[in-house]
């Protein structure tokens, strides 16, 4: 027992890290009577554990899974409350995926992907207006993976990352939560499109593996017209 009290004393990695990570755990345990005792508590917070995962980095295999999700717990709940949770489970995501895009892609073994045609002048583009690069693929169809591994890779700031990507995701989690409620198609066939996206994307994901997905999708290939 004195051993399992004394890892859980032990810093787990950068403070920053360190905190978020035991923050994480402090906010799994508080929700798990509130959970058990109200039913919709339970719901909401399964809703943020799926919003978390299908906002990791399986993300990129996973391009029609989110949506279709908020207009489901659009019609259950305000959208304002979709809104709060999806958003603050995308920037928790986005925080992970920041330190993970990095570690991997500066990983000695994908120099050559970081040094392909592609990446390399990609980051130039991203370079040149880093917050309006993240603002836009946070909101429009731009895949948004794309700037969770470059903003890592050009180190660009971690507070300015999370609050463009704030800025474009919450007008976009409220458009399809809110659409929910408008759309003329079932929460049947909604329910079954986000399965359907999620099961998938995990398909891909166990089949190709992690590595290969990034390079997939970063480099497809080492010239102009290759891309």
């Amino acid at each position: 027992m004195t051993g399992f009290a004394s890892s859980l004393l032990v810093r787990r990695g950068t403070p920053e890290w360190d905190a978020v990570l035991r923050a994480t755990g402090i906010l799994a345990l508080a929700a798990i009577y509130p959970a058990i005792r109200w039913p919709d508590v339970a719901v909401l917070a399964g809703f943020v554990c799926l919003t978390v995962f299908v906002s990791g980095p399986i993300s990129m295999v996973l391009p029609a899974a989110f949506e279709p999700m908020l207009m489901v717990a659009g019609r259950l709940y305000h959208p304002l409350l979709v809104t709060l949770l999806a958003v603050a489970g995308n920037l928790y995501m986005d925080y992970v995926n920041y330190h993970v895009y990095g570690a991997v892609m500066r990983h000695p073994r994908l120099e050559p992907a970081r040094s392909s045609w592609v990446v390399r002048k990609t980051l130039v583009l991203f370079q040149r207006s880093p917050f309006f690069a993240v603002w836009l693929c946070a909101w429009s169809p731009i895949p948004y993976w794309i700037v969770s591994v470059l903003a890592p890779i050009s180190r660009y700031p971690m507070r300015k990352y999370l609050f463009a990507t704030f800025l474009g995701r919450a007008p976009r989690v409220w458009f399809f939560a809110t659409l929910g409620l408008v759309i003329p198609v079932s929460t049947q066939v909604l329910a079954t499109c986000t399965i359907a996206a999620v099961v998938t994307g995990l398909v891909v994901a166990l089949h190709r593996g992690p590595r290969a997905l990034l390079r997939s999708g970063l480099v497809a290939g080492d010239r102009p017209g290759a891309a």
